[in-house]
């Protein structure tokens, strides 16, 4: 996935470094800009996938910048979150009847910031993927195997492992001991020969006429000290064995332990899997609302533009561009709906629109240029004819891109006309509005 890109507007360089350090741990290449005006020249030659934007600053402070943005078809549909000390539903309220996505706390909790990249499809829930490491596909398939029947458990077979080292300790251990009681023994055995042999030499240096019983007795001697030392042997090895058997015990109440403590984690895990794959369901369902919803507030065309050109190409193409990234597949379906407007002939017999100062009655036909162009040739250009038939994405990504063309008496309203009203402008602001493009995101069912 390419590296995304976030835009932290506040005059604050201490809060704007803070956020920054805070985007930086998800991946985000942030820049930064210290006021409104700043911003907007950015935005002119950079484009960027969110925007955090500060409320209170120097000239133009944080709404009124949110609003040139949404006016702008360039930044129209990039996401804005408003970021401040502010609190308050009626500010909530006005930031984002202007355009911006949510509000968040200057002091925001990273736990509130992931969500909200989530959300946005700037980043990935990985908390599963600690255990098998895989991408956003294996996530998909995984999840969608929740739903059978054959679950399979998740981790690694712990009992197994822990008995499977309890019994390599418990043989390396038992192997040492033999090898200390045999290399003891020894020593002990070698020590008393020499001993004896030593004793022995001894007494016939000194006393040769010493009988053979005095020989046989330090003999018995010698022997009951070897008996006893093998004794002492054996007790310390039946003891060493004891306490090794309580070790076995324990580690055999640890291991069930562990078993127990495995299991509920795994049910965690598998619970956690299911409410994630909710979660992303609704936070795409956001995400396409969000889009949708910035894509018909900037839909008005011009009275005397060709409603597909090359500037609404442009944002349409960053429209497919997101949803390619946020992984949708479905329909974009585009509607070109045709203003009502208030025209009067000219010099020349064109058809032009009144001067809005002029009383409604000045209006010679109530329609549109464009009324009985109902083919697509006549709603669009040559770089969007090209764009429909070269870009991939359109052609192989998954998103077929619809588009209807709707005659001014096929047309829906989006405002609906004055019934009495006074001046020809208050009825083409009106015709203004109406004259648009509208969009409808239809993802494709879930099988």
């Amino acid at each position: 996935m390419p590296l995304r890109r976030a835009l932290v507007v506040d005059d604050s360089k201490s809060a704007r470094i803070a956020l920054k350090k805070q985007l930086e741990k998800y991946s985000l290449s942030v820049d930064l800009a210290d006021s409104g005006e700043e911003a907007l020249e950015f935005l002119k030659d950079n484009d960027v996938d969110v925007v955090f934007m500060d409320h209170v600053m120097p000239g133009m402070d944080g709404l009124q910048t949110v609003k040139a943005l949404k006016a702008n078809p360039k930044t129209a549909t990039t996401p804005v979150m408003m970021y401040t000390s502010k609190e308050g539903e009626v500010y909530v309220s006005q930031a984002r009847a202007l355009g911006a996505v949510d509000v968040l706390p200057k002091q925001v909790q990273p736990g509130v910031l992931f969500g909200m990249l989530l959300k946005l499809g700037l980043v990935r829930d990985r908390r599963a993927a600690d255990y098998d490491d895989f991408d956003e596909t294996e996530a998909t398939g995984n999840i969608a195997a929740e739903s059978g029947d054959d679950q399979q458990p998740i981790g690694m077979p712990m009992p197994a492992l822990l008995t499977r080292i309890l019994e390599d300790q418990q043989s390396s251990l038992r192997s040492d001991m033999l090898k200390s009681h045999r290399s003891f023994a020894k020593q002990v055995a070698n020590e008393v020969y020499q001993q004896q042999k030593a004793e022995e030499s001894a007494e016939l240096d000194k006393a040769p006429e010493r009988s053979n019983g005095a020989g046989l007795q330090l003999f018995i001697g010698v022997l009951a000290a070897a008996v006893l030392l093998l004794g002492m042997l054996f007790f310390q090895a039946r003891t060493e064995r004891d306490a090794l058997s309580m070790d076995v015990a324990r580690l055999s109440t640890t291991i069930e332990q562990e078993r127990i403590s495995a299991s509920a984690l795994n049910e965690r895990l598998t619970s956690d899997i299911g409410d994630a794959g909710v979660r992303a369901e609704v936070a795409t369902r956001e995400l396409l609302g969000t889009l949708t919803w910035a894509m018909n507030e900037s839909g008005a065309v011009p009275y005397d533009e060709v409603p597909l050109n090359e500037l609404r190409t442009a944002q349409i193409r960053r429209l497919l561009t997101q949803l390619v990234n946020a992984g949708f597949q479905g329909t974009v379906r585009i509607e070109s709906h045709l203003g009502e407007f208030c025209l009067a002939s000219d010099a020349t017999g064109t058809y032009q629109l009144v001067n809005p100062e002029l009383p409604f009655t000045a209006c010679a036909l109530i329609g549109h240029r464009l009324d009985g162009a109902n083919l697509l040739s006549s709603r669009q250009t040559q770089a969007f004819e090209n764009f429909m038939a070269e870009s991939p994405l359109v052609n192989g990504s998954g998103i077929e891109l619809d588009v209807v063309i709707r005659d001014r008496l096929d047309s829906v309203p989006r405002v609906q006309y004055p019934a009495d009203p006074v001046s020809a402008g208050e009825w083409n602001h009106i015709a203004a509005q109406n004259n648009r493009l509208e969009y409808s995101l239809i993802p494709v069912p879930n099988r």
